[in-house]
């Protein structure tokens, strides 16, 4: 079997690429509504034309901005012919990633190197690809990753610089009291109480780790799980910081998650981190160096 290296030197139709982004501007990776109507509502950006089967086809329509329609409208635009474009994870609006995955499967072979090359020079200021690898035709981003990692950052004083990238409570906070409640999530349980669930959805999420952190005045918030359901971290990092500030109860906490009634998705739900304190981290898939999972 050739190497990495081997492959890189090599022409492919299948790549891995490693995508960062600030999510400030955008709707997410991707649109997340409902499917519309035939014929009518807003396309994302990049999306194809109905009854097409690639992905990087340009709009004509009204768009809404994501992270992967921007990605996919510059592939369009140099011409490639994309099979399939999927992402590890589906940040929200707001959501930034500094390890976002994503794979794309063209109709023909090129380089990896001409295809950073068009990804660089194509992408507006606010998303970056610094990696892109070949990969087996089979390999899936979304369905073949073993664990996600998410980073919350919580700054502890006004600053002038990080309001698109941090959370600033603007209340003192028990520093201890976050230490010791973040990690009451781990493990396999139902986080009912910390999601938005669509109808028979399974509600249970093995969580490998949550991890804190300093780095001046940041706080850094750190959980890592096989997978996430629809803003479950950012209502994780409310619960514990509302705690924090005396704006809710741990012993609540403790007993939504050990028993979530119906008002307690809506509880927390209101209590919810925004989302410019949240990073997409890693995404770690069997094989690679340093597998962030946990209890697996």
């Amino acid at each position: 079997m050739p190497s990495q290296r081997d492959r890189q030197k090599q022409p492919s139709s299948s790549f891995r690429l490693l995508i960062e982004y600030d999510g400030t501007r955008y709707s997410g990776w991707q649109r997340q509504a409902p499917p519309r109507p035939k014929g009518g509502g807003p396309r994302e950006a990049g999306a194809a034309p109905q009854g097409s089967k690639e992905l990087g086809a340009e709009p004509k329509e009204p768009v809404v901005k994501t992270i992967a329609g921007a990605i996919g409208h510059v592939m369009h635009h140099a011409g490639l012919q994309i099979r399939n474009f999927k992402g590890a994870g589906r940040t929200d609006a707001g959501v930034h990633a500094l390890g976002q995955v994503a794979h794309v499967h063209l109709e023909e072979p090129m380089m990896a190197s001409d295809l950073q090359y068009i990804l660089e020079r194509g992408l507006p200021y606010d998303i970056a690809v610094p990696s892109v690898e070949p990969c087996q035709a089979g390999f899936d981003a979304r369905h073949d990753a073993v664990s996600r990692t998410y980073l919350y950052r919580v700054t502890l004083r006004k600053s002038a610089f990080s309001k698109h990238s941090t959370w600033w409570p603007k209340l003192p906070l028990d520093l201890r009291l976050i230490e010791d409640t973040w990690p009451l999530f781990e493990g396999n349980r139902s986080m009912a109480a910390f999601a938005d669930l669509e109808e028979g959805e399974d509600a249970n999420c093995q969580i490998y780790s949550c991890q804190t952190d300093r780095d001046g005045h940041l706080l850094l918030l750190r959980v890592t799980a096989r997978f996430f359901l629809k803003r479950q971290v950012r209502r994780m990092v409310g619960a514990v910081v509302n705690c924090a500030m005396d704006r809710a109860d741990v012993a609540r906490l403790r007993e939504d998650l050990a028993k979530p009634g119906p008002e307690s998705a809506m509880h927390w739900a209101e209590l919810a981190a925004p989302a410019s304190g949240l990073f997409l981290e890693r995404v770690d898939y069997r094989g690679d160096r340093g597998d962030a999972r946990r209890n697996s």
